[in-house]
């Protein structure tokens, strides 16, 4: 089965979604909160409406045209973010949540495309670390040489390191270790899907020639490709705030041309139950 640009648009995917965020009520002044909230992130409708809708007293507040809805859960203030489709997009809406809310993490998640022959529609993938797949410097040829992607150096993504006082290139960027151990013991708990531990390749692209996407995971570790994480994960190191990425395979090339969007809301129940036990376990201690 193929894939159409508009099964994924934010807009157009599951129109009621829209009708039901319309009802909330818009937010008056700024965000206030004695605690620093959660952010969730998702790309699009069908990655954020669980999460919203699991929120109590949701508001929403607008910058830029992206929406973000503040409310609370397990009674502790959490704000979801639809980050829009792509990397420019996931960069900017973290960047103004971080600067609006001043978060005490980040979690962006979502779908995914599979690198991993291991994995099927459906499995959850907790980013270890994330990379930029489309950061690389090719090697020279001369014209009429053909080309060849697989001869390249991932030159990494730009971020403010706090030792050095200065923007470095990171050829990636490592999940949090509080975060990345409360999702992997809460995978330990979970019955919704296969939880395994990953990396999450990032970058403007769908990829479907299984050739090249066989390289990036035999050359980078890459267990899925998706468009938004690494970006938030580069903007939170910039501002020092904790972060992971998680995703759910909603196709999988090397073993199947089926998609299946609809795989969002595993992906965002499994979120939710990391939320719970990083509130009970570090944020209530």
């Amino acid at each position: 089965m193929g894939v159409e640009l508009s099964d994924v648009a934010a807009g157009d995917f599951n129109a009621p979604i829209e009708k039901f965020y319309a009802t909330l009520p818009q937010a008056k002044g700024n965000y206030k909160s004695r605690q620093r909230p959660i952010v969730i992130e998702g790309a699009m409708n069908t990655e954020t409406e669980i999460l919203i809708r699991a929120l109590k007293k949701p508001v929403v507040y607008r910058e830029m045209n992206y929406m973000f809805v503040a409310g609370t859960y397990k009674d502790y203030p959490v704000v979801i973010v639809r980050t829009e489709i792509g990397m420019a997009n996931a960069a900017a809406s973290t960047a103004l949540a971080i600067k609006k809310f001043n978060p005490c993490a980040v979690i962006n998640q979502g779908t995914a495309g599979g690198h991993d022959s291991a994995l099927k529609i459906g499995d959850i993938i907790i980013g270890a670390r994330s990379f930029d797949n489309t950061a690389y410097r090719s090697a020279y040829s001369e014209a009429g040489e053909g080309i060849d992607l697989t001869k390249q150096e991932n030159i990494g993504t730009y971020a403010y390191d706090k030792t050095t006082k200065k923007f470095q290139a990171y050829t990636e960027y490592r999940a949090d270790p509080t975060l990345f151990n409360i999702a992997f013991a809460a995978a330990n708990n979970y019955n919704g899907a296969n939880v395994v531990s990953g990396v999450i390749g990032t970058g403007n692209t769908w990829l479907e020639c299984v050739d090249y996407i066989n390289f990036l995971h035999e050359k980078y570790g890459s267990s899925c490709e998706e468009m938004e994480t690494n970006c938030a994960a580069q903007i939170c190191q910039n501002a020092g705030v904790p972060f992971i990425g998680i995703r759910v395979l909603s196709d999988n090339v090397t073993n199947s041309r089926e998609y299946v969007p609809e795989s969002a809301k595993v992906a965002q129940n499994f979120v939710l139950l990391v939320v719970e036990n990083y509130i009970r376990d570090v944020l209530k201690k």
